[in-house]
Parts: structure tokens; C-alpha cells; sequence
């Protein structure tokens, strides 16, 4: 018995695109149907489950992660050097805008999202309201930041289910004790989503 992509990820709790990313990593066994669909046969996805299961009962997914979505390429790289330089056990990904950034969020399951407000193709109001309004993301912490804080930015994203706010310039010391403040608040997600390989 084969199993589209959308009941895999039903029956293992997850995302669709976490799914797809875990068959483009080759974790996940699947057949690729002339139509350029995925499917999973069922065995395949026992023991995928299994395996993940077992992961999670070792308590492999113990450090922190962040995700910059910013479509500033320069600036994310600067705070992916500061993150590694005094917080070198977090795990740091990448993403240019904020639909990228969503598709990231399923297969990298961050702890914080460090979101740039204004972005091409979906702004920050809009990823932040995605996140929250999605019971598998809604407890992900947001720390969202702009350079352009008119028209009351700040009680706006906030409202959308931001965590916390930083007016760009800042200061990367600042940065830092506002994210690390937002890593060490207690975990409002149990939920048993297994992790995509960790790359820095």
C-alpha cells in the first residue's frame, strides 16, 4: 500500500513540506509517480516512524534552534557569525523572505524566528499570523525587528503574536540578550516533531 504525501504527513503528525524535505534529505524512502507526485509506501513509513519515535525518546533534538528571515542577505549572515561566536551550541538556518521562511519552519522546526517585518512576497505580519493561527507552530517564539518603525509597527506585530520587537539599527549585544531571553522561556510545545539533519 502507497500513501500520498499529504496522509504521510497526516498519520506522522507533521507538515507536508516537513515531509518533503525529510524525502529531499533521504530520510524518508518515496517513489516518484510520473506526474512528479511522492508516495510512500506504508512499510517505509512505519519504520520511518519508528526511527523517529526512537530519536525522540534520546532526546536528540536538545539544541536550541533559530531561524533569520530576512531578505537583507548581508545582515543575516552577520547575525548567524554573532549567534556562532557567543551562543555556539544554537543551531542557526537562513531564509530571504517570508515564504521561505514558512517552508523552513516545517522541516527545521525552530525554537525562535528572528523575522524581518518588511519583506517581498509575504511581510512579517503576515508569517507571524501563519505561525500563530497553526497549532503545530503557534508556540515557536518570535523576535521580529524593522528599520521602519512608523505607523505603530511595533503594537501591530506584536498583535500578529510576536514575541518581542527590535528597531533595526541595534546593537548585536542586544540582539543577543533579547534572543538568548526567548530561548530560556519555558517550551509551550511538547509535541513529538522529529529534526531535519543539523547544518550550521
Amino acid at each position: 500500500m502507497f500513501l500520498t504525501t499529504r496522509e504521510s504527513a497526516v498519520r506522522l503528525g507533521v507538515t507536508v513540506n516537513a515531509l518533503k524535505a525529510w524525502i529531499r534529505e533521504e530520510q524518508l524512502p518515496a517513489l516518484r509517480t510520473p506526474g512528479g507526485h511522492h508516495r510512500i509506501a506504508e512499510a517505509d513509513l512505519v519504520a520511518f516512524q519508528a526511527k523517529l519515535a526512537e530519536s525522540s525518546r534520546e532526546g536528540a533534538r536538545v539544541r536550541p534552534r533559530v531561524l533569520v528571515v530576512d531578505d537583507d542577505q548581508r545582515l543575516s549572515a552577520l547575525l548567524k557569525e554573532v549567534l556562532k561566536e557567543g551562543m555556539a551550541d544554537t543551531v542557526v538556518e537562513l531564509a530571504n523572505d517570508g515564504y521561505e521562511g514558512l517552508v523552513r519552519v516545517g522541516s527545521f522546526r525552530p525554537d525562535v524566528l528572528v523575522l524581518d517585518i518588511r519583506m517581498p512576497r509575504l511581510d512579517g505580519f503576515e508569517v507571524c499570523q501563519r505561525l500563530k493561527a497553526c497549532p503545530e507552530t503557534r508556540s515557536i517564539r518570535v523576535l521580529a525587528m524593522t528599520a521602519y518603525p512608523e505607523d505603530a509597527v511595533r503594537e501591530r506585530i506584536l498583535a500578529a503574536g510576536a514575541d518581542d520587537f527590535l528597531d533595526k539599527p541595534f546593537t548585536m549585544e542586544e540582539f543577543r540578550s533579547r534572543l538568548g531571553a526567548l530561548l530560556t522561556k519555558e517550551p509551550r510545545r511538547k509535541a513529538s516533531l522529529p529534526q531535519s539533519s543539523e547544518r550550521q
